[in-house]
């Protein structure tokens, strides 16, 4: 009896150590996109998004990688107290939108869902109108439940190619990766947040003019959307009137438009009673008020485009939908957050190079330092005192035609060196988890950091800035200070 006993022990155990080791494995395995890897950085906005408390978000935003880069929810909150989430992601078709408000509905209990109708239309040959890269990137993050095993399930039949088992145990699908994987692969916690609430701005300007749709006055051109989508969408509106939403239908600047989109667009949402917003129509786009290149608010918006477009619908969802302002502790203790990462992307724009080494100097950074060619001849006496300031020591007055390298870091202080000939200079930082190697020659300057190369490589002083809150590079520039001590990226 009592080694029947001990062999019913000893199974359960190792059963139980057989189910945690495979769902270690497959968290493990499975790709993450965090703000540290990707422009659309789903791993940790939906896994934020499991975070917030219950009925906390009146607002959310659904649709392809367009609505990722142009809905701020921080923005919307700090301007007009409305509290909201991106739920988007790259290439998010219609089918899983549906499924994303499903999932989010059982936390979550919306005044207002706004989805973007780009993927209304067909996209790919794929019956979910989506890749299975983009499709896994939008469900594997998504918890198990009937919602999610319904979800798979219709993938399969959409698109028979796809096993579902792949989707039960992902490593069936990833198990490649185990040659490559990264810190955060390991430590999980580190793609569990994203206090940008799902947001993630490109940082390019846009182009320098933009027509935007005005009507022809052609009331018999028709855009069909593609089949399956309209059925999900017809799915969305009727689950929204069920848990009384109110459903807003939009579409953004850049996406395909014409009379036979809009017509279609315009009938459906008379059709179904739902309010529809064509802000590529030139009525709309005005009253958005983006300032072209700078502020791109066309096709993937820059993080000023996305600021002049967020305030706009924050406007509009409270005029129109009277949609509360709530003070909420989610959202007023990321607000220092979402500055920094502005101050982020706003030094990318900056060339003055005094400006840059004030903006530099926070605790945060660690900036790396390499020169190529002739890099002081440029240096006025105020730019030398600017150095100094930040930190360095040496005496570019007698360094003419030398090589130089440098690292200001908050944990270690700085270290540089300068010397006549080639120079390198290797070290770790981040606590020891990563390492640089910094090269200065007359013809040649290097910056690797973790293997990868950052210099921009240009004639002058080449830096590279390293957010130890973020855990990555956010800008690299080169400072021609053989000359005018102009930033160059």
């Amino acid at each position: 009896m009592r080694t029947h006993l001990g062999n019913i022990i000893r199974s359960a155990v190792f059963l139980f150590l057989l189910v945690i080791s495979l769902y270690y494995i497959n968290e493990m395995l499975l790709p993450k996109y965090t703000l540290k890897n990707n422009l659309w950085p789903m791993t940790s906005s939906y896994n934020q998004f499991y975070q917030m408390e219950e009925d906390s978000v009146d607002v959310l935003f659904l649709g392809s990688s367009v609505v990722v880069n142009a809905f701020s929810p921080q923005e919307i909150y700090d301007t007009y107290g409305i509290r909201s989430y991106n739920l988007a992601s790259e290439e998010q078709s219609i089918f899983l939108s549906y499924y994303w408000l499903k999932e989010a509905l059982r936390y979550q209990n919306p005044q207002v869902v706004v989805l973007d109708t780009r993927f209304l239309f067909p996209q790919h040959l794929e019956g979910t109108n989506t890749i299975e890269p983009m499709t896994r990137k939008c469900l594997d993050p998504m918890k198990w439940s009937s919602v999610k095993a319904e979800a798979v399930n219709a993938v399969c039949e959409m698109d028979p190619v796809q096993s579902k088992l792949s989707y039960y145990l992902t490593n069936i699908r990833f198990h490649s990766r185990w040659t490559f994987l990264e810190e955060q692969d390991i430590l999980l916690s580190q793609s569990q947040y994203s206090e940008l609430k799902g947001f993630s701005p490109t940082m390019e300007n846009g182009p320098e003019t933009y027509t935007p749709y005005t009507p022809d006055g052609n009331e018999e051109a028709f855009v069909p959307p593609h089949q399956a989508m309209l059925e999900y969408l017809d799915r969305m509106v009727e689950l929204c009137k069920e848990e009384g939403i109110t459903l807003m239908l939009i579409s953004l600047p850049g996406n395909t438009m014409n009379d036979g989109v809009n017509n279609m667009l315009t009938s459906y949402s008379q059709e179904k009673e739902v309010d529809f917003y064509n802000l590529d129509q030139k009525l709309w786009y005005d009253q958005i008020g983006a300032k072209l290149p700078e502020e791109n608010a066309v096709g993937h918006d820059n993080l000023w485009g996305a600021i002049k477009i967020s305030r706009f619908l924050g406007k509009l969802l409270q005029e129109e939908y009277h949609v509360p302002a709530v003070e909420d502790p989610q959202y007023e203790k990321t607000r220092e957050f979402y500055q920094r990462f502005k101050e982020n992307v706003a030094l990318t724009r900056i060339t003055d190079m005094a400006e840059y080494l004030q903006t530099i100097q926070k605790d945060r950074y660690t900036v790396f330092i390499a020169m190529r060619d002739e890099g002081t001849a440029g240096l006025t006496e105020p730019l030398k005192e600017e150095l100094r300031a930040f930190g360095l020591q040496t005496d570019f007055s007698d360094k003419y035609g030398w090589s130089y390298c440098a690292v200001v870091s908050p944990e270690t202080g700085v270290r540089e060196e300068a010397v006549q000939g080639k120079l390198q200079l290797d070290g770790r930082f981040r606590d020891r988890r990563s390492e640089y190697c910094l090269l200065s020659t007359g013809y040649n300057s290097s910056i690797l950091i973790d293997g990868v190369e950052y210099s921009a490589n240009y004639g002058g002083m080449n830096m590279v800035v390293y957010d130890l809150e973020l855990m990555k590079v956010i800008d690299s520039v080169c400072f021609h200070t053989h000359r005018s001590c102009r930033g160059e990226r």
